[in-house]
C-alpha cells in the first residue's frame, strides 16, 4: 500500500490532470497557460513541474490514460464474427469517435504524438503506440489461427503497416482534407490493397 507521500503525490498528478484536461476542452490548447493550471489545481508551478516539462508534455500525459482505455476498449467491442478487415475498421471506428469529440484538440494531441522532443512526452507516446500495436497483433494473430488471414503471415510487418494506414489517413481527416466517410472508405480501399488474401 503507498504511503501517504506518494498517495498525495498521486492526488497532485490528478488534480493537475483533470483541471488541465478542463481548460484545455474549454479555452483550447493554445489559449491555456501552464499558470492557469497551476492556479486551478492549487499547486505551484514549480510542483507542476515536477510532473510535466512543459505544456506540450502536459498535453500528452492529460490524454495517456484516455487513449490507453479508449484503445483497450476498442479492442474488446470487436465482433469476431466478421471479416478481418471489417475487425479492423471495427477498431479503429472507436478512434475516430474518440477524436470527433473535439477535433481541433485531437489534432493538436496528433501533432504533439508525432514529434516527441522530450523523454516524458517520448515514454507517453511509446505506451500509446505500444498498446495499439499489441492489440493490432492479437487482431492479426487470431485472424491467422481463424484463416481469415494466412497462417505464415509477418505479424509484425503487417501491425506497421496497418497502423501506418490508419495514421496516415487520421491526419487527413483531423486537418479535414478528407471527410469522416471518405476516411473510412480510404482506409477500408487501402486495407484491401494490403492484404488482398483476407477473409
Amino acid at each position: 500500500m503507498p504511503g501517504l507521500r506518494e498517495r498525495n503525490k498521486r492526488m497532485k498528478l490528478q488534480r493537475i490532470i483533470a483541471e488541465a484536461r478542463q481548460l484545455f476542452v474549454r479555452q483550447g490548447f493554445a489559449e491555456t497557460t501552464i499558470q492557469e493550471i497551476a492556479e486551478a489545481a492549487d499547486v505551484g508551478l514549480g510542483t507542476l513541474y515536477l510532473y510535466a516539462k512543459s505544456k506540450e508534455d502536459l498535453l500528452v500525459l492529460v490524454f495517456r490514460e484516455n487513449l490507453l482505455q479508449m484503445i483497450e476498449t476498442s479492442f474488446d467491442s470487436i465482433p469476431e464474427r466478421l471479416p478481418f478487415i471489417e475487425q479492423i475498421m471495427a477498431f479503429f471506428d472507436r478512434h475516430i469517435e474518440y477524436h470527433k469529440e473535439n477535433s481541433i484538440l485531437a489534432r493538436t494531441v496528433l501533432k504533439e504524438l508525432s514529434f516527441p522532443v522530450t523523454p516524458q512526452r517520448h515514454d507517453d507516446i511509446k505506451a500509446i503506440v505500444s498498446q495499439t500495436y499489441r492489440k493490432l497483433a492479437a487482431l492479426v494473430q487470431r485472424a491467422a489461427h481463424d484463416h481469415k488471414l494466412p497462417s505464415d503471415i509477418a505479424v509484425a510487418v503487417t501491425v506497421s503497416s496497418i497502423f501506418a494506414l490508419y495514421y496516415h489517413h487520421l491526419q487527413g481527416y483531423l486537418c479535414e482534407f478528407i471527410s469522416e466517410d471518405e476516411f473510412k472508405q480510404n482506409l477500408r480501399e487501402a486495407l484491401r490493397m494490403l492484404l488482398p488474401q483476407a477473409s
